[in-house]
C-alpha cells in the first residue's frame, strides 16, 4: 500500500505529465502553416537533433529500438573491473558494466509511441566475474514534437526490477519515472542548448535496514549544450549540478547529489545509429583517477 508521502510524489508526477500533455496537444493542434498533409508529415521536420532522433527510435510504425552503454573505469583503467564513484549519494556503480535496453516500439502517429522491452547487463565484462543477465522489463509512453526553434521530448516509464544484485541486496520492486528534454536552436548557428528534467520514484517490496538508506525519490534539472561541426560530428556537454534525492528513512529531506559534468563527441553514423563516447568528472574533486569513461550507442532496426 502506498504511504502518504508516496501519494504526494505520484501526484507531482501526474501534474507534470498533465502539463506536458496539454502543452504538446496545444502545439500539435495548431493549424498547419505549410501545404503538407497529415499523411506526408515527417517527424524529422520537427525533431532535427541527431541524438534526439536516434534516442526516440525509428520512423517505422513497428520497430526494434535499442540503447546500449558501457560504464567504464577511470581514464587510467577504462576497461578495469571497477568504476570510481563520483557522488556520495546512495546510487552507485561498484563494477564496470555493459548495459542496454531492447524494446519493441509501436508508433500511433508521428508524435506518439510506446515501448515494451527489457534491460540487459554484463557486469565486469572481460573478467572472470563477468555475468550476463536479462533484467528489469519496462513500459514507456513518449511524445515528441517541435515548435519554432524548440524541440520537445517527454516520456513516462514503469520498470519492474528483476536484477538479482538489486533485488537480493535492497529488496527493490519497481520504479516510476518521468523524463523531459527541451532543446533550443539558435537561428542558423550550429549551437543548441537545452534542459533535461527527470523524476523517479522507487518502490520497494518491504522496509528493512538494508534499504532504509536507499533512494526513494530522485529529481534533477540538467542544462546541456551542443555544437554541430558537421552532419556527422558534434560536441556535447551536460552539467549535472541540480540533482537531488531523498532516501526511505528520511523521505522529506532532499540531499544534493554533487555537481558532475560530462563531455563527449556525438557521432551520427546514420539517422538510427548514434554513438556518444564521453568522460565524466565531479567538480568538487577533479582527479584523473575519478574521471570515468563511458560509451553510449543508440541503434534502431526496421
Amino acid at each position: 500500500m502506498l504511504k502518504i508521502p508516496e501519494l504526494k510524489v505520484l501526484s507531482v508526477v501526474l501534474v507534470c505529465v498533465f502539463w506536458v500533455v496539454v502543452r504538446a496537444q496545444s502545439v500539435q493542434s495548431k493549424p498547419a502553416t505549410s501545404s503538407k498533409t497529415d499523411e506526408s508529415k515527417d517527424i524529422d521536420d520537427e525533431i532535427k537533433n541527431s541524438r534526439l532522433r536516434a534516442s526516440t527510435g525509428s520512423k517505422s510504425p513497428l520497430s526494434i529500438q535499442t540503447d546500449l552503454s558501457y560504464t567504464g573505469g577511470s581514464v587510467y583503467k577504462p576497461f578495469g573491473p571497477t568504476r570510481p564513484k563520483l557522488s556520495p549519494g546512495p546510487i552507485f556503480e561498484r563494477n564496470t558494466k555493459a548495459t542496454g535496453n531492447i524494446s519493441t516500439k509501436y508508433r500511433f502517429n508521428e508524435n506518439n509511441h510506446i515501448n515494451l522491452g527489457t534491460g540487459i547487463g554484463v557486469t565486469t565484462p572481460g573478467f572472470g566475474s563477468q555475468e550476463f543477465q536479462v533484467e528489469n522489463p519496462y513500459f514507456s509512453f513518449s511524445n515528441l514534437f517541435g515548435s519554432g526553434s524548440a524541440q520537445h521530448v517527454w516520456s513516462f516509464s514503469a520498470v519492474k526490477y528483476s536484477s538479482k544484485e538489486l533485488v537480493d541486496s535492497i529488496d527493490i520492486n519497481s520504479e516510476l519515472g518521468f523524463y523531459y528534454t527541451y532543446l533550443y536552436t539558435f537561428g542558423d548557428t550550429s549551437w543548441q542548448t537545452g534542459l533535461v528534467f527527470l523524476f523517479s520514484h522507487e518502490v520497494y517490496s518491504s522496509y528493512s535496514e538494508s534499504n532504509a538508506e536507499e533512494t526513494l525519490n530522485s529529481t534533477g534539472l540538467y542544462p546541456f549544450a551542443e555544437y554541430e561541426f558537421n552532419p556527422t560530428y558534434s560536441f556535447r556537454t551536460v552539467y549535472r549540478g541540480a540533482g537531488f534525492y531523498s532516501n526511505r528513512k528520511d523521505f522529506n529531506n532532499y540531499v544534493w547529489d554533487e555537481a558532475t559534468q560530462s563531455l563527449g563527441m556525438g557521432i551520427t553514423i546514420t539517422r538510427d545509429l548514434y554513438l556518444y563516447p564521453n568522460l565524466q568528472w565531479v567538480w568538487r574533486d577533479i582527479r584523473l583517477d575519478k574521471t570515468n569513461l563511458s560509451l553510449v550507442a543508440n541503434i534502431n532496426f526496421f
